[in-house]
């Protein structure tokens, strides 16, 4: 068997070098028959699925893609099992053994060894998310409020630890394909968009100008008008008596652009902590204008009369479709934007201590 696996891979290999193909050749041990499927899809969302039947333990596929593409290996008959890896125009191998997934090795990728040593940080990464959600889902009516405070200076932390093992890893391979995907999955709420965006640049020009990175690169020129230190943009919503918010009015203050809404439990939770903030700050040039995410203006007034809100609130009673939303990139709550007195962005998704410290700083006073 072995020879034959050598013939066929020195007869695709010529055909391999002159039409810079893949050929996924797979080894199943305890399994000689079955149905296998590759799927993956493309930077332009076209999604490309291939079926080979598992012969005597073994399968092939065999095609194109016009850059290295995170791609799903799914058994489907014979045995239960997925398998995420990045697929390139390579002679690439994969082993693996029924009932033990750790077993599983694939060779042949340069993208793929990149990526499977960048998996267990965006594990880790995962994990960290969770037990912050974790201590914002046990946090209420403000009992133990430091705890809270702690794990979200710690959350901040660790992003930008995880930012950095992937700035770590493009230093040592510029062309690292594996890299790109895991900023495309920053961008989905960026902690820092200055940070992500020097990773992207760090990347070599091959990686930059491919179908992906072209795609990212306009992701960034988007979330450009919002990040620190440009002009925060205006929004577009009205109070509860139908009169327009306008972020301009409030030029001469720090504003903090707080997005929340009804349904959002850490966004309630924020509401309790922002208001003693708000009572010691606001005579001193503190305004707080929360936009609120809401559909309906029963559910969003019902929760402003009971977190017993009292600075400006504005919506557009959209939710996350409406247009101030998409200005600023909200894709989950709480979210929020630091606004500085000339009305640049100062800082983005900022809580707890490190809150009080930039408003204090801000305002050139101290505790």
């Amino acid at each position: 068997m072995k020879k034959a696996l050598h013939l066929i891979l020195i007869f695709f290999c010529p055909l391999l070098a002159f039409s810079k193909m893949f050929i996924v050749q797979g080894t199943v041990e305890g399994l000689q028959t079955g149905t296998v499927t590759l799927a993956y899809i493309n930077a332009d969302g076209e999604d490309t699925t291939l079926t080979a039947t598992i012969t005597g333990g073994t399968f092939t596929f065999a095609g194109k893609v016009a850059e290295p593409e995170l791609a799903k290996l799914t058994i489907t008959e014979g045995w239960a099992y997925n398998l995420s890896f990045f697929l390139e125009n390579a002679a690439v191998d994969v082993h693996m053994v029924k009932g033990a997934e750790q077993k599983t090795v694939v060779t042949g990728s340069v993208s793929n060894t990149i990526y499977e040593k960048l998996v267990p940080g965006l594990d880790a990464f995962f994990e960290h998310a969770r037990a912050n959600s974790a201590a914002h889902q046990q946090y209420s009516g403000g009992v133990n409020p430091n705890a809270l405070i702690t794990a979200d200076s710690l959350w901040a932390v660790q992003q930008r630890q995880w930012i950095l093992t992937i700035c770590n890893s493009i230093v040592y391979n510029p062309d690292n394909y594996a890299a790109l995907y895991f900023i495309r999955w920053l961008l989905f709420k960026p902690s820092d968009y200055n940070a992500i965006r020097s990773a992207f640049m760090q990347l070599s020009p091959a990686v930059r100008n491919g179908p992906a990175g072209k795609k990212i690169y306009t992701e960034f020129e988007h979330m450009r008008r919002t990040s620190v230190g440009q002009m925060a943009p205006e929004i577009s919503g009205n109070d509860t008596s139908g009169k327009a918010v306008v972020l301009a009015a409030l030029k001469g203050k720090v504003v903090l652009l707080d997005f929340w809404s009804s349904y959002c439990g850490p966004c309630r939770q924020e509401n309790v902590r922002l208001l003693p903030m708000y009572k010691k700050y606001h005579d001193r040039g503190f305004e707080i204008v929360s936009y609120s995410l809401d559909n309906e203006r029963s559910y969003w007034q019902g929760a402003m009369r009971k977190d017993g809100l009292i600075w400006p609130q504005a919506s557009d009673l959209r939710g996350g479709a409406g247009a101030t939303a998409g200005i600023y990139d909200i894709t989950d709550l709480p979210r929020n934007v630091l606004i500085d007195q000339t009305g640049k962005i100062y800082a983005k998704d900022i809580h707890g201590d490190d809150l009080i410290k930039a408003v204090e700083g801000l305002l050139g006073t101290g505790k």
